[in-house]
């Protein structure tokens, strides 16, 4: 639990003076692990938590429009921070599909991939994204190379 009250202190830093920007969105983040790599499924597949800020800033390339993102989790007793660039495919009634690419640090460098479906709940600030997201890292088992797949939501609020 200690972990999860750090990473909302982080939240709450984040949010405090993204207040005055427009654009802007604060998502709280939980996964469960469902495949693992030897020394990740070794060690316990725990569950994950992060904290994304989503910004107003992108660019289109082609018929898609690349959003930037930011994030921090904690993953199995690993701490990574990543920046991400998400796209949406497939528009449907109910809200954008997307699929999502990104690079950081995961003890050692760490690369995630993966695709999410943006529901807005109607009338509120809020977006419920579930996915599915595949992660690498570099270095987490003492310099050999891990990874894993997992099944998880995030709660976004605009601000």
């Amino acid at each position: 639990m200690k972990r999860v009250s750090i990473l909302l202190i982080i939240a709450a830093l984040f949010a405090v003076p993204l207040t005055a920007q427009s654009g802007y969105t604060v998502g709280l983040n939980v996964a469960m692990p469902v495949i693992g790599g030897e020394y990740y499924a070794d060690s316990g597949m725990d569950p994950v938590f992060g904290v994304v800020v989503g910004t107003p800033y992108g660019l289109p390339l082609g018929p898609f429009n690349v959003g930037v993102n930011v994030g921090l989790e904690s993953a199995n007793g690993l701490t990574g921070v990543f920046g991400i660039l998400n796209a949406s495919v497939l528009e449907t009634p109910n809200g954008p599909v997307s699929v999502f690419g990104g690079a950081g640090l995961l003890d050692g460098l760490g690369l995630i991939g993966g695709a999410s479906f943006d529901y807005a709940i109607p009338d509120q600030p809020i977006v419920v994204k579930p996915y599915v997201r595949a992660n690498i890292s570099t270095a987490a088992a003492g310099g050999e190379s891990t990874g894993w797949i997992q099944l998880g939501a995030m709660v976004s609020y605009a601000l």
